[in-house]
């Protein structure tokens, strides 16, 4: 499914695509009312699964309010589907950034010490990312800056029993 800008949906309209993966494409969309810029992520592949794995990683990036982790904010249905309202980060990944350029090692520090951070929260509400890497790490670009900001959340593993069922078994891909 293509959305294509000038779209309405649900109480947003599509503005442009972001990115595509081999699951999901993401969109920037225009709260109707408020006039705020968010992420959308749909998934391309509607299997009942899939569907109910978007939703995990939603409630699980829900959970963490961190500066340096994407929050969620809504699910809305799109065309019967789910799709999961994101904070809308307007910079580059971390991988983009490494391609064009060699970080120094002050940046490399001050970029690495979010990082941790933002997962040493996860860690304490028993969650593990499983797929941290430089395309899942976004830059905010502020004044002072480029902040990462955390993610993808959907091969997350609850690694509590009060957390609800593991979203991935430990050996599967």
């Amino acid at each position: 499914m293509e959305l294509r800008p000038g779209t309405s949906i649900d109480r947003y309209t599509v503005e442009s695509k972001l990115g595509e993966g081999g699951m999901a494409k993401v969109y920037r969309v225009r709260h109707q009312q408020l006039g705020t810029s968010h992420a959308l992520k749909v998934l391309t592949l509607t299997s009942p699964a899939i569907q109910e794995r978007l939703l995990q990683e939603g409630r699980v990036q829900a959970q963490l309010n961190h500066r340096n982790i994407v929050s969620v904010t809504d699910v809305i249905d799109v065309n019967g589907a789910s799709g999961l309202i994101m904070e809308f980060v307007n910079g580059p990944t971390l991988e983009a950034l490494i391609a064009r350029q060699r970080l120094n090692f002050a940046q490399v520090d001050e970029l690495a010490q979010e990082i941790v951070s933002a997962m040493a929260e996860a860690h304490k509400r028993d969650l593990i990312h499983r797929d941290l890497k430089p395309a899942n790490i976004i830059l905010e670009v502020t004044d002072s800056g480029l902040s990462p900001k955390i993610t993808d959340f959907g091969l997350a593993k609850i690694i509590s029993e009060e957390g609800g069922p593991t979203a991935t078994r430990t050996g599967a891909t």
